[in-house]
């Protein structure tokens, strides 16, 4: 028998230690001078798991960190509904990713045990519920609070450039006072590039045209996903601003000591008439089923928007404007994802076109109680699929993983610092209305992902860097095109080039230079972590 003790035991208990900890934590945070400036060796803005990556490393190094957010909470997307791990080849990575992982399954070793029948759902580790990766966020930034500041809830508005370095930037409060900020090295963290752009960094936003370098996957794009070609059209290839869908990846559940229900949101209406024609798909037998999405512990099930089905959780269209808007466009962005994922769910429960079945069964589901409790039980971070992609000193391309004939091998880069290993995965750019032959435009989607033309790839420590800014790096919003961003996009890769970030800004702080004159060849070993897949 495994240990296992009772969940509530757990909370009051462990997690009575854990909630202690944050609470420490937080106070640290809130026992800032009052003055609205502060000095650190390294500023990372975003917490994503790139981000916090980042500011982990950064302080374990003995840097004096603050990281910032302007959400209320760590972790990007893992804590707040991608809870599969997009990871096709685990055995790649290394370093805090791992030791994340590890902590998930620890956490859950207490909560349900390994004898436990819902133990397989985890994957090991790599698949979990939004909370139980939060907790494992603030216990790894709780654990370095001797210099790590966590700022939750503050707002860039500002960055000071003078020559090749950022020298500051200018936050917004929760309360809505001003806060300066002063570093040696910056990091952006953030899935959208925003303080690379505030910086006045070359960034690109949209899909890049097959010609520009010689991508085949590049432009506008028709995909029969299921054989893995291209659909040809008169304007496949072309450059397109549109980008991939985002969607609320939400939680719901059928336990009903735990059940919310579901209610009817006041748009309603403004997007019922994106759910309409599932109608048709249901008459015509193109939808037979919807199921909640994937099960995870304690009768929870995440769903995410579909690739195949052009009706989802997924919005396409309306993400185009979100890398480059500003926090209250962005909110209101949130606000119709989720409102489109409650609209869609009340659909299924009630609307009388529904088949009998469907509706039956998506009456039995609900919101968690014990997810997101601050957000109405729907996530608070929505899924931003890509934002900006900063212009570095390397791009990553498609070729970067594709393998030459030649050598047998994806190429070789100069300082690789990490792997991409992940499929080409983008979700639909264009709405149903553009679909041809019941394909929806922009997708890229291989079902057997680790047997598709994309395999691992090495990510150059240039990629992290603006051209032009000697003393910024950016992890998540790496430099790269489109196609190549689709298998980037994953957050194992980006906690390792966080994580690699928050190294470099500790070498370069002991050595006393900027971290674009580290030896980048030195920082994988130092945190274990693979770079060539071919070794």
């Amino acid at each position: 028998m495994s240990q296992q003790i009772n969940r509530r035991q757990f909370l009051q208990t462990s997690g009575a230690a854990f909630a202690a900890t944050h609470l420490t934590f937080a106070s640290k945070v809130m026992a800032q001078p009052g003055s609205n400036q502060m000095t650190c060796d390294v500023f990372v803005y975003g917490s994503t798991p790139g981000g916090c990556a980042a500011a982990i490393e950064a302080a374990r190094r003995g840097c004096k960190v603050i990281l910032a957010c302007p959400k209320k909470h760590p972790g990007g997307m893992s804590a707040s509904g991608l809870c599969t791990t997009d990871a096709v080849r685990p055995e790649i990575f290394g370093g805090l990713m791992v030791e994340f992982i590890e902590r998930v399954r620890a956490i859950y070793k207490l909560t349900i045990g390994t004898d436990s029948k819902e133990w397989p759902l985890i994957k090991d580790g790599w698949f979990y519920e939004p909370c139980v990766a939060e907790q494992a966020f603030h216990e790894l930034l709780a654990a370095e609070s001797a210099l790590l500041t966590f700022l939750p809830g503050y707002h860039l508005e500002h960055a000071s450039v003078k020559g090749d370095e950022i020298e500051a930037v200018s936050l917004r409060t929760p309360t809505g006072a001003g806060q300066g900020i002063r570093a040696k090295t910056f990091i952006d963290g953030t899935y959208e590039g925003d303080l690379a752009a505030a910086a006045k960094v070359p960034y690109r936003v949209g899909r890049e045209g097959r010609a520009e370098f010689d991508e085949s996957l590049a432009g506008i794009h028709y995909m029969n996903w299921r054989t893995g070609k291209q659909i040809m059209t008169p304007d496949t290839g072309e450059p397109s601003p549109a980008i991939q869908a985002f969607c609320a990846r939400s939680i719901f559940t059928t336990d009903s000591a735990k059940f919310v229900p579901i209610e009817k949101p006041e748009t309603y209406e403004q997007h019922l008439q994106d759910y309409l024609p599932l109608l048709e798909d249901f008459k015509s037998g193109r939808v037979k089923t919807m199921g909640y999405g994937t099960p995870l512990p304690h009768q929870k099930f995440q769903l995410n928007g579909s690739i195949d089905r052009l009706t989802s959780l997924n919005c396409p269209g309306v993400s185009w404007t979100w890398p480059e808007a500003d926090r209250y466009h962005r909110e209101r962005l949130e606000k119709f994802h989720v409102d489109h994922a409650a609209g869609y769910v009340w659909f299924l429960q009630n609307h009388p076109g529904v088949p009998d079945k469907i509706r039956d069964t998506w009456r039995k589901a609900g919101l968690h109680r014990d997810e997101f409790a601050d957000n109405g039980h729907w996530p608070w971070q929505i899924y931003v699929r890509q934002g900006r992609r900063i212009e570095g000193r390397a791009m990553v391309t498609q070729h970067n993983f594709i393998v030459d004939a030649k050598t047998g091998r994806t190429p070789k880069v100069k300082h690789a610092i990490a792997i991409g290993e992940h499929s080409f995965d983008v979700h639909p750019c264009h709405d149903r209305r553009f679909a041809v032959d019941g394909f929806m435009e922009g997708v890229l989607w291989y079902p057997k992902k680790a047997f598709g033309p994309a395999q691992p790839g090495q990510v150059p420590y240039g990629a992290m860097l603006p051209k032009k800014l000697d003393n910024l790096l950016v992890p998540v919003a790496l430099s790269s095109t489109h196609v190549a961003m689709s298998v980037l996009r994953m957050e194992p890769l980006w906690m390792t080039t966080g994580q690699v970030a928050g190294l470099a800004a500790a070498i370069a702080k002991d050595k006393r230079h900027n971290v674009a004159n580290v030896d980048p060849d030195k920082l994988p070993p130092l945190l274990k972590i693979k770079v060539d897949p071919y070794a």
